[in-house]
């Protein structure tokens, strides 16, 4: 049926499921316990998100924070975003330019102006440091994993109470 994909498996087995389907929904139908485990997943070797469709037959991990090397690179990728978005909200005119994940870590390249200097480094580092941590939202799917919202910058800006 061109509506129904083809997904294979670490063991070697293949499950049909609808077009469209995402890789969390695949973990909540493998085990209930997989789908509360689940950070991401690899189709065809490339790093997804739980929450994307799956269009096309492929090979299909679900990745939990067991899987070390998964899971840390979905971390190095979350924490640079939470980066430039810090220094985006410090300085506003700063435009991000590049920032992949490493082996060793992640960077970013900025485009500024004026140069960082150990000061500005300083005052970013305070302004993060009583910043609150960003809040995602998750409402749950009758039969799928949790929906994992994307932050946003009003759910990521700091409290202006404290």
């Amino acid at each position: 049926m061109a509506d129904q994909i083809s997904l294979t498996f670490p063991d070697g087995s293949i499950r049909e499921y609808p077009k469209g389907t995402t890789a969390g929904a695949v973990a909540a139908s493998i085990a209930p316990s997989l789908a509360k485990a689940a950070i991401s997943a690899n189709l065809d070797g490339k790093h997804i998100d739980l929450a994307w469709p799956i269009e096309a037959s492929g090979t299909l991990r679900i990745n939990t924070m067991k899987d070390e090397a998964p899971a840390l690179e979905l971390i190095r990728h979350d924490l640079a975003h939470i980066m430039a978005r810090a220094v985006q909200e410090i300085w506003p005119d700063v435009k991000v330019t590049i920032g992949p994940v490493r082996d060793a870590g992640w960077f970013y390249d900025f485009d500024r102006a004026e140069p960082f200097t150990p000061k500005i480094s300083a005052r970013s580092s305070r302004r993060c440091a009583r910043s609150s941590p960003p809040r995602i939202r998750s409402a749950p799917r009758s039969g799928t994993a949790p929906a994992r919202s994307p932050i946003t910058k009003s759910a990521a800006s700091p409290s202006r109470s404290s």
